[in-house]
């Protein structure tokens, strides 16, 4: 019932709770792979075991996921309905559906941040002591 009458919801609920506990249990694992001052080598190899645990445990929720769920083919055919749910939601006026005066504010931050993210990211042939970019 809730599927069908608020799939976007549902879907923002489903998406939301896996996406923390995989992040979740990806940064632990991480957290525990890199390699601390002071380590010996038998700690080493520890916490290389628990974060290769804790990997097989991220693969194993996902595939548990995939065969288990009720209204999609998969995880990706769930991230792609959403999607399609979430431009159709908030961007369908693009295709004849409600304007929303709001996307007038939402859609260029989207990609004020999006393109200020790239940035951040993009760590490629610069110098940090430049100040042109302020």
């Amino acid at each position: 019932l809730l599927h069908h009458h608020h799939e976007f919801e549902y879907l923002t609920i489903q998406l939301g709770f896996l996406q923390g506990l995989l992040h979740w249990l990806a940064a632990v694992g991480l957290e525990v792979f890199l390699p601390k001052r002071g380590d010996t080598k038998s700690a080493r190899r520890m916490n290389n075991f628990m974060a290769s645990c804790l990997l097989s445990l991220i693969f194993w929720i996902m595939a548990f996921y995939n065969h288990h769920l009720s209204f999609y083919s998969d995880y990706a055919h769930m991230v792609k309905r959403y999607f399609i749910l979430f431009a159709g939601r908030y961007f369908g006026f693009l295709r004849g559906g409600e304007f929303r005066p709001m996307c007038l504010l939402y859609g260029p931050s989207f990609l004020l941040s999006a393109v200020l993210g790239w940035k951040a990211f993009d760590v490629g042939n610069r110098d940090d002591d430049d100040d042109d970019d302020e």
